[in-house]
Formats: C-alpha cells, sequence, structure tokens
C-alpha cells in the first residue's frame, strides 16, 4: 500500500511538469515520448518493479539530474504555482513595509535638532532669566566649557515663529537661555531642539520646570514669571498656575512677594539673585511700617561702594528706627504712637540732610544751638 502512494505522488508530480511540446517543436527524426501510463514494458535494464517509486521520486527530488527538474527549480509554470509565487512575494513585500512603519513610528513627535546661527534665535517673551546671571562666574564657566567644546552639547530648545519678518528672527527660546546666550557671545552656532506650534502656556510650563529641576532659577526670578504670566492672561488664577506647573501654591505666594517690592528696595542688594523667599515677608512688613524710611535707606545703601553683603543690606532695610544714629547715614525717629517725627539720610556726596516734623519755637532754638556746638559755629 505505501508503494502504491508513492507511485501516485509521483505520477503526480510529474503530471504537473511542463511537456517539451510547450517548450518548441521536437527535433527532425525524434519520436514523441510515450506516455508514462502507457510505458508497459520496461526496459532491460530498468530496475525492479518495487524500485522504481523511489528512484523515481529521487529524480524529482534532484533538479540537476533532469531538464524538467530545472525548469521546475526556476519557477513555478503553473497558473496556481504563479499565484502562489506572486502571493509569496507580496508577502515579503508586506512584512517589510510593517517593519519600516514601525521603525518610522518610533521618532513619530520627535523633534528636530539642528544647528541654528544664534542671531536668528531671539529671547522669549516669557523669559525668567535676569540679565545678572550673564555676569556670574558660573555663566564665565559655562562659556569656557562651550568654547572648548565647539558648541553646546546639551540642546537648548526653540519654537518656530510664526510668518517673521524680513531678518527678524525666526524661533524663539523655550528654555536654555544661557547657553544661547554663550554660543551668541562666541559667535558659533547653538545646538536646538526645534517645535512646530508650541502654544505659550505650554512654552511656559516647559521653561519653569526645566529651570527648577536645574535648581538656579532664583525665587524673585520664578515671582517675576509668574507675576507677568498671570497679568498677561497666560493662567485665570494663581491656583491654576500653580497646578499647571506642579508648584506649590505658598511657593507661588512667596515668590510673588518678591516680584511686588519696590525697584529701589530690590536695586539695595548686590543683585536681586540674592533674594530668597523669606526675606519677601520681611521687607513687606517693614514698609508697611515704614515705607518712606524703608525707601530711603534703600538707595543710601544702593549709593555705597564698595556695596555691602545683601545680608547686611537685608538687615538695614527691615530695622525698627530706635531714634539712634544709624551706621550708614539714616535714621528715622518714632513718636510714642508709632508715627515718624524726623529723618535723616545722606547723599552720594557724603551731604546729610535732617527732616523735622512740626518743631516747636522752644524746640527749633534747641536744635539751632544743637547744631552750633554740633559744627563748631555759630548760625547767622
Amino acid at each position: 500500500m505505501a508503494n502504491k502512494n508513492l507511485i501516485k505522488r509521483a505520477f503526480s508530480v510529474t503530471a504537473n511538469l511542463p511537456s517539451q511540446r510547450a517548450e518548441g517543436p521536437l527535433p527532425t527524426g525524434s519520436a514523441m515520448p510515450e506516455p508514462i501510463a502507457r510505458q508497459t514494458v520496461p526496459p532491460p535494464d530498468a530496475p525492479a518493479p518495487e524500485e522504481r517509486p523511489m528512484r523515481l521520486l529521487e529524480s524529482v527530488a534532484a533538479p540537476a539530474e533532469t531538464p524538467h527538474a530545472q525548469r521546475l527549480s526556476a519557477g513555478p509554470r503553473t497558473s496556481p504555482g504563479s499565484m502562489l509565487a506572486f502571493m509569496a512575494e507580496q508577502s515579503e513585500v508586506h512584512k517589510e513595509v510593517v517593519e519600516l512603519r514601525q521603525r518610522l513610528n518610533a521618532f513619530d513627535g520627535a523633534d528636530v535638532v539642528r544647528r541654528l546661527d544664534p542671531a536668528l534665535v531671539s529671547v522669549s517673551q516669557w523669559a525668567n532669566r535676569d540679565r545678572a546671571h550673564f555676569a556670574t562666574e558660573a555663566f564665565a564657566r559655562l562659556k569656557a566649557e562651550i568654547d572648548s567644546a565647539g558648541g553646546n552639547i546639551q540642546p537648548i530648545k526653540v519654537r518656530t515663529i510664526a510668518s517673521p519678518a524680513q531678518g527678524a528672527p525666526q524661533f524663539e527660546i523655550v528654555y536654555g537661555h544661557r547657553r544661547h546666550q554663550a554660543c551668541l557671545e562666541l559667535g558659533i552656532p547653538v545646538l536646538a531642539l526645534v517645535e512646530e506650534g508650541m502654544k505659550d502656556a505650554q512654552l511656559f510650563v516647559e521653561m519653569d520646570r526645566e529651570n527648577r529641576e536645574r535648581e538656579d532659577l532664583s525665587p524673585w526670578e520664578q515671582g517675576v514669571m509668574y507675576t507677568r504670566a498671570l497679568e498677561e492672561g497666560l493662567f485665570p488664577s494663581a491656583k491654576q498656575l500653580a497646578a499647571a506647573l506642579g508648584v506649590d501654591m505658598g511657593t507661588v505666594s512667596k515668590a510673588r512677594t518678591l516680584s511686588a517690592l519696590p525697584r529701589e528696595v530690590v536695586d539695595a542688594f548686590a543683585s536681586p539673585l540674592d533674594l530668597q523667599f523669606r526675606w519677601g515677608k520681611l521687607l513687606t512688613e517693614a514698609l508697611q511700617r515704614d515705607p518712606e524710611g524703608v525707601l530711603e535707606r534703600a538707595r543710601i545703601v544702593a549709593a555705597q561702594t564698595p556695596r555691602p553683603s545683601s545680608t547686611e543690606a537685608l538687615k538695614t532695610l527691615i530695622q525698627r528706627s530706635t531714634g539712634k544714629a544709624r551706621p550708614l547715614g539714616s535714621a528715622t525717629w518714632l513718636n510714642g504712637e508709632g508715627h515718624q517725627v524726623a529723618t535723616m539720610s545722606t547723599d552720594r556726596k557724603g551731604r546729610v540732610t535732617v527732616s523735622v516734623d512740626r518743631l516747636e519755637e522752644g524746640q527749633l532754638r534747641r536744635l539751632i544751638k544743637l547744631l552750633d556746638g554740633f559744627l563748631g559755629v555759630k548760625s547767622e
């Protein structure tokens, strides 16, 4: 039974092989080979019947031994075979397309990294960096490092500006103002991630979080940034701003207190970057008690050379007036009810001005006498 099945399979294979008639006319004098079904008499050297199916299968499995097998190995010639080959080829193409699509999807949404002319990149309108940063030793070290590396290794991030004017900047910084400034001063291209169509709120959030992760954005700078965002309507409330940035509401409130300080008070410090969160409350309370006195002392401190340290400036600004002369040449006198009755200030040239409210005639005479003795000359 097994030999019969092998014979049937062998006949099935050979029956599907193309005939010589399909390849062209037979040579002159050649006879048409008799179909296998009619070959009832085997040749004298034919193997025994039980060996013929195996030999026949071996001849089919060895394409190099017969012309028919060679044509079969070159490709299917029947319609079903051609269709199978076509489907196999299409399957390989489809597989390659799927692989390429998967590789492309890996880059979907990725930012484009480019080297840009720093002159074509503008500072963000939401910039939270004070110019004082560019005069620090830390910036000088950063600039030297970028110079030695031939450019910034860590890219900044920018967004494209829609419809820029001719010759105007084409990009706006999201974060990386110091790296951009260093490349601008060095006159070398700046490496940047470029994002298309970024909204203002998204830019603000990314800028704040990137700087807070670096822990080098001062409390005063944060306050200026938060206040500007609220004034410009970027967020409807301080609570929503804090939620968007992922910061504590108390931090936002303390930072905004610093940014609300008068400019004279901020200028009294060697650098606004020295202002600390807890100083906001102390300075605000001092301004509420004696606004004119604090402002006057702030102007005196700002005019001193060399400048006192920021801690010393704070002590001077928040000190309570006791009627005693102050080392910095200013003083304020208060009555028993806490009202200011006299002040003394010194300008840049060392001239002293004393201002007294509502002196009676007797008080005025005593003051003149005191001044005569202090100055060593009589008043006229």
